[in-house]
């Protein structure tokens, strides 16, 4: 999980040829599997999507029964869109992720 847009912008720059490394510590590594962005995620003020707003189109959005923002704060990347993950243990392919939770495993017991 990172932060909401980054998944899209994995997604252009496969579609460019482009790409991704992830930079991230093994300590946020877990075993959980997550298939989407919607069961374990926190949820960000919704005011914040259209504060920014030019237009007044959505001024009065919280009157509007039948209209409910999600500001979703984290996102899910697929492991395809990403090359390779660089961490404290070395530059590693998202396949081996498994192997090294594995490893932290039995080192820590």
């Amino acid at each position: 999980m990172s932060r909401c847009g980054s998944s899209q912008i994995a997604l252009l720059a496969k579609a460019y040829n482009v790409p991704v490394l992830v930079c991230c510590e093994t300590y946020k590594f877990c075993e959980r599997v997550q298939t989407d962005a919607f069961v374990c995620n926190e949820l960000g003020d919704p005011g914040d999507l259209v504060t920014n707003s030019k237009t007044e189109h959505l001024s009065n959005w919280r009157d509007l029964s039948s209209l409910n923002l999600l500001n979703l704060v984290y996102d899910v990347t697929p492991p395809d869109f990403v090359n390779v993950v660089i961490t404290e243990v070395g530059t590693i392919p998202c396949t081996s992720v498994p192997v090294v939770l594995r490893v932290k495993n039995v080192e820590t017991s």
